[in-house]
């Protein structure tokens, strides 16, 4: 079984958001997956589950750094981090990033959540894209789809298939299960 961790230590980066849409995607092309929130805050729209005969776990971290974060990288096949495009985001995750390079050798995927055509996110990206070199990068546009598509407890790519959230969220998840080692939805 693959795991694929999601993980940042700041909380409102999009974490549960980019763990249900990965969820939603092998639920769609019917891998049979398990699922654990492991935020006492909750915010997924899927609840803990494990299913026998599940190719793949997708797990939603906590919004803080904890004990048991090490013991998760270290089970980690991929690390999946989301991140705003903010000036208030650089130090939070470049500790997230110390902590996957101490304790896991996963391959990781920087999800930048709520990216837009303002100076502040394409300031963000000119930076990060010098510090990321060959690491994985995908974007997820800030949109109202992704409320809306939440308000409906269904992902994006249901609500609205043809918009613009709806084609990078299948970007994301489509990048995220190639490097797992699945094939593409």
């Amino acid at each position: 079984m693959k795991t694929i961790l999601v993980c940042n230590q700041k909380g409102g980066v999009g974490k549960s958001l980019v763990a249900d849409e990965i969820a939603f995607s092998f639920e769609r092309s019917g891998i049979p997956m398990s699922f654990y929130d492991l935020d006492a805050q909750g915010g997924t729209l899927h609840k803990t589950r494990e299913v026998d005969g599940a190719e793949v776990a997708v797990v939603d971290t906590p919004g803080a750094l904890q004990e048991a974060l090490a013991d998760w990288l270290k089970e980690a096949d991929v690390v999946v981090i989301p991140t705003r495009t903010t000036s208030r985001d650089i130090e939070p995750l470049m500790r997230m990033r110390k902590a996957v390079f101490k304790h896991s050798r996963a391959k990781i995927v920087y999800v930048m959540n709520g990216w837009n055509r303002f100076k502040a996110s394409r300031d963000f990206m000119e930076w990060f894209g010098g510090l990321a070199g060959d690491q994985t990068v995908v974007t997820l546009p800030q949109s109202e789809a992704f409320v809306q598509a939440g308000a409906g407890e269904q992902s994006v790519v249901e609500y609205d298939r043809r918009g613009k959230a709806a084609k990078a969220t299948l970007s994301m998840v489509n990048t995220v299960r190639e490097i797992a080692g699945f094939p593409a939805e």
